[in-house]
């Protein structure tokens, strides 16, 4: 797997680190934690500095869907 490029804010993975391969758009996300479930993020053009990382993470915001 590819690092990691995006963190998720709000929804039921809030504060996961994920990899996202697209620049804009909805993406489903899987579970980060292996249960098999999803939720949808919208990909915001916000970018945050995460102390695991030399460059910026996309910013994931919950739909609210999933």
């Amino acid at each position: 797997m590819s690092a990691v490029n995006a963190v998720c804010r709000g929804g039921p993975f809030h504060g996961a680190l994920v990899r996202v391969e697209q620049e804009v758009g909805a993406v489903d996300v899987a579970d980060p934690a292996g249960g098999g479930g999803s939720a949808r993020y919208l990909i915001t053009r916000e970018r945050v500095w995460h102390p695991s990382s030399t460059r910026p993470f996309v910013v994931l915001v919950w739909t609210g869907e999933g």
